[in-house]
C-alpha cells in the first residue's frame, strides 16, 4: 500500500525501546525525517543507530534520525523539542506520543511522588506536546498526531489503576480536541494496545521457559489463555497501525481510539 509518507517529518516520544522504537523504525523506514525523543541517552543514541542502520538497505532516502534527550515530566524540556524540532526539520507533520511511565501494584501502597510522575510523564506529558505542536500544524493546515494510550483505559486492572486512570483520561482528551483540530485539517487519534510482545515480554518468557524447561511458544500460550485469539500483540500491529493513521489512507478518521488487545476487553 502506497502510503505517501515520503518526504513528511515526525516526532515519536519513548522512542529509545519497545513500542516507540518500532514505531520510529517503521515510520523511517517509509522515508519519513524522524526525531526520537527519550530520557535515557545512552539508549536512545543506540535506537538512533538501530533505525538508520535498519532503513539504511532500503533505498531510504531519509535523512538519519534525530535524537533528542528530555525529560518529558517538565514542561521546557517539552518546549525545547519541539523548538529544536520545528528549527531542524523546518515543520512537524507527524507527531506520535508515546512515553510512558507505567506503575504496577497496590494502590494504597504506592508512592505518591510515582503517582505524579505517572500523570507527568504521560497525562500532561501528551496533553501538552499536542497543546505546543498543535497551532504548527494548524497553521499549516495539515498535520496528524497519534496518541498510544492502553486498553486499561476501558476495563482498569486492580494492579494498574493510576496507569489505568491516564489511559481514560487520554482517550476522552483524543476525542474531546478533535474537533477543534478539525477546523484546521489536523487529525488526532489514538491507539490502545492490550498485552504486547515487547522486550521486556520476551525477556520475562524466556526465562520462564527456561525455568520451567518448556519452549517460549508453550509460555507465551498460556500467557495469552484470557485473550480470544490466543496470541499476545506483537509491536510491529501498533506500528503499522501508526503508520495508517499518519497517512492519508483514513484521511476522515479523527477523535477515535482503536484497541488492538486481540479481543481481550470488549467494550463499545
Amino acid at each position: 500500500m502506497e502510503l505517501g509518507l515520503t518526504g513528511k517529518t515526525a516526532i515519536v516520544t519513548g522512542a529509545s525501546q519497545g513500542i516507540g522504537l518500532e514505531i520510529a523504525r517503521a515510520i523511517h523506514a517509509e522515508g519519513v525525517a524522524v526525531v526520537m525523543v527519550a530520557q535515557s541517552a545512552g539508549k536512545l543514541r543506540d535506537a538512533a543507530r538501530d533505525v538508520a542502520s535498519a532503513s539504511g538497505t532500503d533505498g531510504n532516502d531519509a535523512p538519519p534520525p534525530i535524537p533528542l534527550v528530555a525529560d518529558l515530566m517538565l514542561r521546557a524540556e517539552i518546549e525545547r523539542v519541539i523548538a529544536e524540532s520545528v528549527q531542524r526539520l523546518g515543520s512537524v507533520d507527524i507527531l506520535v506520543n508515546n512515553a510512558a511511565r507505567a506503575h504496577s501494584g497496590n494502590f494504597f501502597k504506592m508512592p505518591v511522588d510515582e503517582i505524579e510522575k505517572v500523570w507527568q510523564v504521560k497525562g500532561l506529558g501528551y496533553v501538552r506536546f499536542v497543546r505546543m505542536i498543535a497551532p504548527h500544524m494548524m497553521e499549516r493546515r495539515s498535520g496528524s498526531i497519534i496518541n498510544i494510550i492502553g486498553s486499561t483505559a476501558r476495563v482498569p486492572t486492580t494492579d494498574f489503576i493510576i496507569g489505568s486512570m491516564v489511559n481514560a483520561a487520554l482517550v476522552n482528551f483524543t476525542r474531546g480536541i478533535a474537533r477543534e483540530l478539525a477546523q484546521a485539517n489536523v487529525r488526532i487519534n489514538s491507539i490502545s494496545p492490550g498485552w504486547t510482545m515487547t522486550e521486556r515480554q520476551n525477556k520475562s518468557i524466556a526465562l520462564q521457559a527456561a525455568a520451567r524447561k518448556l519452549s517460549f511458544d508453550q509460555v507465551e500460550h498460556e500467557e495469552a489463555r484470557g485473550i480470544p485469539l490466543r496470541r499476545l500483540v506483537r509491536m510491529g500491529e501498533i506500528a503499522a497501525m501508526t503508520l495508517l493513521l499518519a497517512s492519508d489512507v483514513f484521511g476522515s478518521m479523527t477523535g477515535e481510539d482503536i484497541v488492538i488487545d486481540g479481543g481481550a476487553i470488549p467494550s463499545i
